[in-house]
């Protein structure tokens, strides 16, 4: 038996996001794109989601920690808290400075993810991210939230995943506002990119000792056909597009003090002349994690050290922000687990400055278009009685935490 043993002070935690667990908030673009019919898979709504406003946020943290969980990474809703522009809600602030409080006393280090997909609803009919100017926007909300929760954060992560939201939001159809427009999609890229650097700066301003970082999503792109010259290059655009011109933007901008990095699934690309919005490269990898709205990928633990070493070259350190599979019936996600951390375990061994692993997700939620039918939680959650009930997986992981380790 070989146990691979991380680092002393390795972070262990969990990863949420605001839209997804706190419910009862109508105040963003998300909140209004559920109410037009068919736009959800499933004819769900957000609605009370995992109930954390109403309260069960700091219980189910309680039970993270007691399960050995170190960290744990979430976000705050920048429609709650500026519900109209220049105006500051101090009761949504207070609720969040408590949970965070919360947080401190459990042992639980903080990771906030100030923009997570969900825009206020008066950013959204302002244009969103076609416009250039709401960059400025989220540095003065960065620089709000700064000043508002000081030291009660450990990390900040300006934006989660740009290149997802400008290939769902603007270069596709199933998130808002859904417009389909590959051009506008870059655009919104670049704005995005853009925000972050404002926000890193405007948090530094506040916090001039303040971890900052962006979250990217980074899934492998192999070629379906590795002798096939047009596969090689269609995998490598979608590459460069996704990650590739980010990580370079990022680089050239000097705003990292760390780099998170979400990784699920490998897709095998495959020139196809019919499919121009995908860089002319279909998705053929079998089998795959997917659903009518969305594809994860295959699951493919070494794509996941292959890109922290990638990542390791921008020389800041790196955590793993979200991991997890799609698996209601808890069939796939023990081995999962397991095989993932021993990724990043390889990743370390090969030189990469990793410092902690935050599972997606803590509990089943809202998965966006899917709506309560992607099941992703290490805690199953019925979200008509709020029901918890640890999966198998919540245990395998339980112990890696335990033991800062993992039987490869």
């Amino acid at each position: 038996m070989t146990v691979l043993r991380f680092p002393p002070g390795f972070a262990w935690g969990t990863a949420t996001s605001p839209h997804q667990v706190e419910g009862d908030n109508d105040a963003s673009d998300w909140s209004d794109w559920e109410n037009e019919p068919g736009r959800i898979l499933d004819g769900s709504r957000a609605g009370r989601a995992c109930a954390w406003w109403e309260g069960r946020a700091e219980q189910d943290l309680a039970d993270a920690a007691r399960r050995g969980q170190t960290a744990h990474r979430l976000g705050v809703e920048w429609s709650r808290l500026e519900p109209e522009p220049g105006r500051f809600d101090d009761a949504a602030f207070t609720r969040y400075a408590r949970l965070l409080d919360a947080m401190r006393e459990l042992g639980l280090d903080a990771m906030v993810t100030l923009h997570h997909f969900t825009l206020p609803r008066w950013a959204a009919h302002a244009g969103g991210w076609r416009s250039a100017t709401l960059g400025d926007r989220l540095a003065c909300f960065a620089a709000e939230c700064a000043r508002r929760f000081g030291g009660r954060v450990r990390w900040w992560a300006t934006i989660n995943e740009p290149s997802v939201l400008a290939l769902m939001a603007y270069a596709g159809r199933a998130w808002p506002p859904g417009l389909g427009r590959f051009d506008v999609a870059l655009r919104a890229l670049g704005h995005l990119v853009r925000a972050h650097g404002a926000a890193y700066e405007a948090i530094h301003r506040v916090l001039p000792r303040a971890d900052v970082g962006i979250v990217l999503n980074a899934p492998r792109f192999d070629p379906a056909r590795p002798r096939s010259v047009r596969d090689r290059a269609v995998a490598g655009a979608q590459d460069w597009v996704f990650t590739g011109a980010v990580v370079r933007a990022l680089a050239r901008q000097r705003s990292l003090d760390f780099l998170g990095v979400n990784y699920y699934g490998r897709y095998a690309v495959r020139f196809d002349v019919r499919a121009p919005a995908m860089l002319f490269g279909r998705h053929v990898q079998a089998p795959t994690v997917r659903t009518e709205a969305n594809d994860w990928g295959q699951i493919w633990p070494s794509g996941l050290t292959e890109q922290l070493v990638r990542l390791s070259r921008l020389r800041v350190p790196l955590y793993v922000t979200e991991n997890g599979v799609l698996d209601a019936v808890d069939a796939l996600r023990p081995r999962f687990v397991v095989d993932h951390v021993a990724a990043v375990h390889r990743a370390i061994e090969r030189g990469a400055d990793v410092r902690g692993y935050f599972h997606w997700s803590l509990l089943d939620n809202f998965e966006w278009a899917e709506g309560y039918r992607a099941r992703f939680g290490l805690v199953a959650v019925d979200h008509a009685t709020q029901r918890r009930t640890p999966r198998a997986s919540a245990a395998t992981y339980e112990a890696i935490c335990r033991d800062g380790a993992v039987d490869a």
